[in-house]
């Protein structure tokens, strides 16, 4: 046999080498990079929960919750950019409330369902008949009249439509105060919609509810995605950031190689569970 130069080894016979990738998880809690663990890993399952939109005060409403997502087998090819989307800023007096950040994996310019996937902030809240509560992954709460919402109504939800959809719209009340909407309920007078537990990707966390209407104008914890609560008298509350994670499923592989191997490709491959 003549002597293998780009191993130091010997060659032999080409053997085919088949084995599993290892199941990877990344959870990501502000900009980041995905990396792909392995060349074998072409498709992803991901979870997005976007910023929650802010709340508003003197007798304003809640913040939407954002975005709330989950999507199977989306393929990559590379390692891939991560945007968490920021909180969104509650106020009134003072400074006018904030809707959240969209959360994507993929970059901004992608196109979406390809090569990116977006869920949208929360919408900010409004305060009176002509101040509506913002569009968003859930609506702000808004104001509306006996009839029904009027100039200033609830914001709407899973603005861009997506499917199944992100979220929900907010409640409009006569004072305003109206709750902003959630991932699995609308708003109700006052009162939020929920937010949701549903992904098999996140198990036992709550993600994008909604905020009180008036109250107390509480912030919303970081990385829920959950909108701020709006205040009676002083200014609203901020809406929570968002969150991103990645599941790469174990994913099986072959490769065909000589015979002999030697003792540092061994070692890399038994190191990284790659070798069967």
């Amino acid at each position: 046999m003549a002597t293998n130069r780009f191993n130091g080894g010997v060659y032999g016979r080409s053997v085919k080498n088949t084995g599993n990738s290892l199941a990877n998880t990344q959870t990501f809690t502000g900009d980041s990079t995905w990396v792909r663990n392995h060349p074998a890993v072409t498709l992803v399952d991901v979870f997005l929960a976007a910023g929650g939109g802010g709340g508003k005060g003197s007798s304003g409403g809640g913040g939407g919750g954002g975005g709330y997502r989950t999507i199977t087998d989306f393929p990559v090819s590379a390692d891939t950019a991560v945007t968490v989307g920021a909180a969104g800023a509650g106020g009134y007096p003072g400074p006018e409330p904030t809707e959240g950040g969209d959360s994507l994996l993929g970059p901004a310019g992608g196109s979406e369902g390809t090569t990116k996937i977006t869920s949208t902030g929360g919408g900010k809240a409004g305060r009176n008949a002509t101040d509506s509560g913002g569009n968003g992954g859930s609506g702000g709460g808004g104001s509306g009249g006996p009839g029904g919402p009027g100039a200033g109504s609830q914001g709407a939800g899973n603005t861009p439509p997506f499917s199944p959809p992100q979220g929900n719209p907010g409640s409009a009340t006569p004072t305003g105060r109206g709750g902003g909407g959630g991932a699995s309920a609308a708003g109700s007078s006052s009162s939020p919609g929920a937010g949701s537990s549903s992904s098999p990707l996140y198990p036992g966390s709550t993600f994008s509810a909604g905020g009180n209407g008036g109250g107390s104008g509480g912030s919303a914890s970081a990385n829920t995605g959950n909108g701020g609560d709006g205040n009676n008298t002083s200014a609203g509350g901020s809406g929570g950031s968002g969150v991103v994670r990645v599941v790469a499923p174990a994913q099986p592989y072959s490769f065909y190689g000589s015979g002999v191997w030697d003792m540092n490709a061994l070692y890399t491959y038994v190191k990284n569970g790659e070798w069967s």
